[in-house]
């Protein structure tokens, strides 16, 4: 029988924290913002009223936001 190991989702502090690690400084209030306005992804779990996104979540907005800069750069 082989153990997988369980998903992991991240909160709105986390995805702050990993999207500094991007060079990327948002605050959680910027991000609840954000998700308020429907900019971020659809939350893969919700707990209460907590929502959590899967690190590729996470990774994939924070390449867009970087395609769409790199893009308007070009402009």
């Amino acid at each position: 029988m082989t153990s997988r190991k369980p998903l992991q989702y991240y909160g709105l502090k986390e995805f702050a924290d990993i999207a500094k690690e991007e060079g990327m400084h948002y605050s959680t209030r910027q991000l609840s913002v954000y998700k308020g306005r429907d900019k971020l992804p659809e939350p893969a779990v919700m707990i209460g009223d907590k929502a959590g996104w899967t690190k590729d979540q996470i990774d994939e907005w924070i390449k867009q936001i970087k395609e769409n800069k790199s893009e308007r750069k070009k402009q």
